[in-house]
């Protein structure tokens, strides 16, 4: 078991390593999701993950390379880019059977044990509710777990317990927590008073949250100057209400936008994604480490394209994955050639079309357009002329030639370089460069 003062000593590790401001990048962002497939000691998964703004990895406790840690790998990937952010992945509403047979969770699944901080179908003993992630038991992450002999519930014993792991890697910049729902997936006896509340009642929604703005203040709390950011799938939701995360997240994955059939664009449109998408960004703190994320085959450029562009009538970073790989690679599009040469955007988020039906948004060195679905195809005329990129994926699209006018197909997107220095100056401020965690 891990008493309080061996926790609190580790913490102190972990904290030494904490940066005290982050530079936002220009435009484009992009982020990495690798956490199956943990081949991180490969140089070239580590070299590739490097050039991410963001990387999300899974190093489970005891991880090797080479007999050695992950810490050496987050510093081969900052000597390769000092600027990127590396978020270590975990999760405190669910535990998976497998891990049982690791000797590094013993004292994780020893605690669950005797504490019984599973979620129940009634009362606080039994049988634990099946989460709906296959071979996974659901927790009670919620404020109503009881009490050790050190005044630690499962949240605030879980939050010391993931930092003591990872205390021997300061390199990574926070924890990225799976499942930031706003209601419970499973019905279960949060209050343990032997009634089951259903998974869609109010109470299990303001519960839940209660729980993870907890969680998320004890990690705050315990590691300053570290960012703190989660799944937050169900923020884009037309009905969300965030008052309760309102700033508690320094940043979200917004979880297949598009490309599966429950994506938000699928069922929704694209209106309906994007409100989501500027609700969601709205609703984080600090300095708003959001993330657009689609999920497609990377042979499907027009998908990329249109994602992409989406993505950039707001100030998220893009995440493409590929959905043959389950979250263990990262593709690199001809686009992301470009990263950050953008510079700064010279306008606030894209919220009206353009011309068209399209919607533009500009930046000192370039400009993005995306064609919503269900608008047809569309043909737009530019002010002035502009380069297309140069690539080869899509060579009848990235074809570095100068264009006017152009066509864009339904759900479709397009990123072009300007040939001068915009006429006009930015209308809106670009946001503070540095941003200080308190």
């Amino acid at each position: 078991m891990l008493s309080l003062r061996t926790c609190l000593a580790c913490m102190a590790v972990l904290i030494s390593g904490a940066a005290s401001a982050y530079t936002s990048p220009p435009f484009p962002r992009l982020s990495a999701n690798w956490i199956s497939n943990q081949i991180y000691g490969n140089p070239a998964v580590y070299g590739q993950l490097a050039r991410a703004d963001i990387a999300i990895i899974l190093a489970y406790p005891g991880w090797q390379s080479n007999g050695a840690g992950i810490q050496p790998v987050l510093q081969s990937m900052k000597a390769i880019n000092p600027n990127v952010l590396i978020f270590e992945y975990i999760k405190n509403n669910e535990i998976d059977g497998t891990q049982a047979t690791n000797g590094a969770y013993s004292a994780l699944f020893a605690k669950l044990g005797a504490m019984n901080w599973y979620l129940y179908p009634s009362g606080g003993s039994g049988t634990p509710v099946p989460s709906t992630w296959p071979g996974a038991t659901s927790l009670n992450n919620t404020v109503f777990t009881p009490q050790d002999s050190n005044g630690d519930n499962w949240l605030s014993w879980f939050a010391k317990w993931a930092i003591t792991t990872y205390s021997s890697s300061p390199s990574f910049d926070g924890f990225s927590v799976d499942n930031v729902f706003l209601q419970p997936r499973v019905n279960g006896d949060w209050q343990r008073t032997g009634v089951t509340i259903s998974m869609n009642s109010a109470q299990a929604a303001q519960w839940q949250q209660q729980g993870y703005v907890t969680f998320f203040n004890t990690l705050h709390s315990s590691m300053p100057g570290k960012f703190q950011i989660g799944n937050i799938a169900d923020w884009v939701q037309p009905n969300a209400v965030l008052t309760q995360y309102q700033g508690v997240l320094d940043g979200g994955v917004m979880e297949a936008m598009i490309g599966q059939t429950w994506s938000i664009e699928t069922w929704g449109g694209w209106q309906t994604m994007m409100h989501g998408y500027h609700q969601a960004m709205a609703a984080l703190g600090g300095p708003k480490l959001g993330i657009f994320s689609v999920e497609d085959d990377p042979t499907n450029y027009q998908s990329f394209r249109y994602g992409f562009a989406s993505a950039l009538m707001d100030d998220g970073y893009y995440q493409f994955n590929s959905i043959a790989a389950q979250g263990g690679d990262f593709p690199w599009f001809d686009e992301y050639n470009y990263q950050h040469k953008f510079g700064a955007a010279l306008s606030g988020p894209s919220m009206t079309a353009w011309q068209n039906g399209v919607y533009r948004r500009d930046f000192a060195n370039g400009i993005a357009l995306v064609n919503p679905k269900g608008n047809g195809a569309q043909t737009v005329t530019l002010e002035t002329n502009y380069t297309r990129i140069t690539g080869s994926q899509a060579p009848s699209i990235n074809n570095g030639q100068s264009v006017r006018t152009l066509t864009l197909q339904d759900r479709d997107g397009i990123i072009l370089l300007r040939n001068s220095p915009p006429a006009v100056a930015p209308s809106v401020p670009s946001p503070p460069s540095k941003i200080t965690v308190q």
